[in-house]
C-alpha cells in the first residue's frame, strides 16, 4: 500500500503535466498577430488595431496626413494632334475667306465714294426698281409741257435764238422749212449722224458669280465671292461678309442666318447696304451655339419680300476651358488584386475611389485613389474623350500624384508615373507605393497606396457644355 507522501508527489506531477500541455495547445491555436513587410493578416481573422480599418479610412486617412512636399507633378503636355485637327483646318479656311471679303469690301466702299452726289448711301432715295448703276433718265419728267408751248422757253435751235453752248460746228440748228413733215428734222445729205443710243439693259447678275440674265426678283448671288459653302462665324478674326445680288432695295433692310440653332436664328449686323451689295458681320455676342453644316442666309429688303439662299455653314466662337467633370463611364479603370487575394475595387465598400472633380486634389478634373493593407501591382487607366460633343477636342493635360513617406526598410514601389496621349485620349500609368509609417489613430500598420489627380483642357464652342446632357 502506497504511502501518503508518495500519492501527494504523483498528484503534483500530473497537475504540472496538464498545465504544460494546455499552455502549448493555446500557443498553437492563437499565434500572436504579425505584420509582415508588404502584407498583413487576412482582415477576417486579424485582431488588434488592424481590424478597425474601414475602406473609407483606408482611402482618406493617409491623404489627410499628406504635406505639400508629398504631392508631385508631371509637366503639362499639349495634344500633338491639335495642330492637325479639324479646328486647325477650319481656321486656315476662315483666314482665306476673310481675305476675299476684305478685297470685295474695299471695292464696294470705293465705288460708293465715287458715286454721283445725291446718290450716295443715305443721301437720296432712288425711285423704286432703280439702282445706283442704272443710267440717268433722259426723258423729261412727267407733266412737263411740250416744246413750243406758248410761255415756255423755246427749244434749242429755234430761229432767232443763240445756239446752245457746246454745239459742234456744222450741226443743224434750225428746223426744216414749211412743207416738211411735222416733227422731222431735215438734214443735209452729207451729214453723218452718230448711232442712236441703245435702250438701257435690264439689271442682271453678270459679274456677281452667276450667269448673265435679267434680275426679275430679289436674288442672293455670292457671299465672300462664293456661291455656296461660305462659313459664318462670330470669331472677330474672321467675321466679315460681303453679299452680292440684286433687288435688295436702297433702303437698309435686315439679314440673318437660320438653322438648328438654340436661338433659332442669328442676326447679321449691317455695315453697308445697297440694291446689289451688302457688307455685314455676324452678331459678335452670339455664344452657346454648336457648329452647323446646313445654314440658310436670309435677306429681307425694306418693304419687299425676303430672299434666302441655302448651302452655308456656321462655326461657333471657340474657347479653351478646364474640364470640371469627366464621367466615370468615360474612364477604363484598371482592376488589380493585392497579394492577400483581395480586388482593389471601386465603390462605397471598395478600397478604391474615383471622383470628378477631385477631392484631395481639389479643383482637378478627376481623381483616382487606390489603397490596401497588402501590396498590389501598378497599372494603367485610360480616359476616353470620344463622347465629347461635336466640335470639342482635347487640347492639353497635366498630372499630379501623391507620394507616401519613405520609412526605410519596409518602403517599396511597383510601376511608374506617366501620362501620355493616345490619339485624343489619355493613358495614365500609375504607381503603387508601400510604407509602414501611415497612422490611422488606432495604431501603426502597413499601407499600400496609389493616388493621382488629372487635369484636362478642351477647346470647343463657347458657352456650351462639353459633355452631352
Amino acid at each position: 500500500m502506497r504511502s501518503k507522501r508518495e500519492c501527494t508527489i504523483r498528484l503534483f506531477l500530473a497537475a504540472a503535466s496538464v498545465a504544460c500541455l494546455l499552455g502549448v495547445s493555446q500557443g498553437w491555436a492563437a499565434p500572436a498577430p504579425q505584420v509582415l513587410k508588404g502584407s498583413a493578416p487576412d482582415p477576417a481573422t486579424a485582431t488588434g488595431p488592424q481590424s478597425t480599418v474601414a475602406p473609407q479610412q483606408l482611402r482618406e486617412s493617409p491623404t489627410k496626413k499628406m504635406g505639400p512636399r508629398q504631392v508631385q507633378s508631371l509637366p503639362k503636355k499639349s495634344n500633338p494632334r491639335a495642330a492637325n485637327s479639324a479646328h486647325a483646318s477650319m481656321i486656315a479656311a476662315l483666314r482665306t475667306q476673310r481675305q476675299a471679303a476684305e478685297t470685295e469690301r474695299t471695292a464696294i466702299l470705293s465705288s460708293q465714294r465715287l458715286a454721283p452726289k445725291g446718290l450716295s448711301k443715305g443721301a437720296a432715295t432712288l425711285p423704286p426698281g432703280r439702282t445706283l448703276s442704272d443710267p440717268v433718265p433722259t426723258t423729261p419728267p412727267a407733266g412737263t409741257p411740250p416744246a413750243g408751248t406758248p410761255g415756255t422757253t423755246p427749244p434749242a435751235g429755234t430761229p432767232g435764238t443763240a445756239p446752245p453752248s457746246g454745239t459742234p460746228r456744222g450741226a443743224p440748228t434750225t428746223m426744216a422749212p414749211r412743207g416738211a413733215a411735222t416733227g422731222v428734222m431735215k438734214l443735209p445729205s452729207s451729214t453723218v449722224l452718230p448711232p442712236a443710243a441703245a435702250a438701257p439693259p435690264p439689271r442682271s447678275l453678270a459679274g456677281q458669280g452667276m450667269a448673265q440674265g435679267p434680275c426679275t426678283r430679289p436674288t442672293i448671288a455670292t457671299v465672300n465671292g462664293q456661291t455656296k459653302g461660305t462659313v459664318f462665324t462670330p470669331d472677330p478674326q474672321f467675321n466679315l461678309y460681303t453679299i452680292t445680288g440684286c433687288m435688295f432695295g436702297d433702303r437698309q433692310g435686315q439679314a440673318y442666318i437660320y438653322g438648328a440653332f438654340a436661338a433659332g436664328q442669328v442676326a447679321l449686323q449691317i455695315e453697308f447696304w445697297s440694291d446689289t451689295q451688302i457688307v455685314a458681320k455676324v452678331a459678335p455676342q452670339i455664344t452657346g451655339e454648336l457648329d452647323q453644316s446646313n445654314v440658310t442666309l436670309v435677306v429681307v429688303p425694306s418693304g419687299a419680300s425676303m430672299v434666302q439662299k441655302a448651302g452655308f455653314k456656321f462655326y461657333a466662337l471657340r474657347e479653351t476651358t478646364l474640364l470640371t467633370k469627366i464621367p466615370m463611364t468615360s474612364v477604363n479603370l484598371a482592376q488589380v488584386t493585392d497579394t492577400g487575394g483581395h480586388p482593389i475595387a471601386f465603390g462605397p465598400q471598395g478600397s478604391a475611389n474615383y471622383s470628378s472633380p477631385g477631392s484631395y486634389f481639389s479643383g482637378m478634373s478627376a481623381e483616382v485613389d487606390r489603397g490596401s493593407t497588402h501590396v498590389f501591382p501598378g497599372g494603367q487607366d485610360l480616359f476616353d474623350f470620344s463622347k465629347l460633343r461635336p466640335g470639342f477636342t482635347t487640347e492639353s493635360m497635366s498630372l499630379n500624384y501623391s507620394v507616401l513617406p519613405n520609412d526605410g526598410d519596409s518602403y517599396q514601389v511597383d510601376g511608374t508615373w506617366n501620362a501620355e496621349w493616345v490619339g485624343d485620349n489619355i493613358r495614365v500609368s500609375w504607381q503603387m507605393q508601400h510604407s509602414h509609417s501611415a497612422s490611422f489613430g488606432a495604431g501603426d500598420m502597413d499601407i499600400s497606396r496609389s493616388s493621382y489627380g488629372l487635369n484636362v483642357w478642351v477647346n470647343g464652342p463657347k458657352g456650351v457644355s462639353p459633355w452631352p446632357n
